[in-house]
């Protein structure tokens, strides 16, 4: 009878012990597995970010490229002459008012770039107080402020909110 139990005990110890190994190994792949799927989650969200930081570049982009080809084209009608004369005579414009206000335009317009840029993050917050300063400025010019208030309704309500608060707050309180 002893060399029964013996073997009772022996194989009750062999199954216990193939039970725990295969409960530890089960543990060890469901802890795995749980790694596994926070470091995919995690590579998923950079991925996001990347996308959506790529999406708003391309759309700074494409918001450079109008201004530069808006500009490029009034450009090319500004520094010819006689289309210029002919221009503004079909027009009933006077050229040197159009003329002032075109880059009156472009100064806009080159605000707004940058705005978007940093809106899109393109361009730091530490970067963007510079341009804003800059851009402050370029507000202070009477060409400039009497163009806006033809062309803002034109522009995003973010933007016109940023150029109405940011960069002409100033000009009420030296009035």
């Amino acid at each position: 009878m002893e060399s029964g139990e013996a073997t009772t005990i022996l194989s009750l110890s062999i199954a216990d012990l193939t039970a725990l190994l295969m409960m530890g190994l089960t543990f060890v792949t469901t802890i795995a597995n749980i790694l596994l799927w926070i470091s995919t989650r995690q590579t998923v969200l950079l991925l996001l970010g990347q996308v959506q930081h790529q999406v708003a570049s391309g759309y700074s982009e494409a918001q450079r490229n109008i201004v530069d080809a808006h500009r490029d084209l009034f450009f090319q009608i500004l520094n010819n002459s006689a289309l210029l004369e002919r221009f503004a005579k079909a027009n009933g414009l006077n050229p040197a008012e159009w003329e002032l206000k075109k880059v009156s335009s472009f100064l806009v317009n080159q605000v707004m770039i940058g705005f978007l840029n940093f809106r899109n993050g393109i361009i730091c917050s530490s970067h963007f107080e510079g341009f804003k300063r800059d851009a402050q400025d370029v507000f202070s010019y009477e060409t400039v402020r009497s163009h806006w208030q033809k062309v803002r309704l034109a522009h995003s309500e973010e933007f016109r909110r940023f150029v109405d608060t940011e960069l002409l707050w100033r000009e009420d309180g030296a009035t």
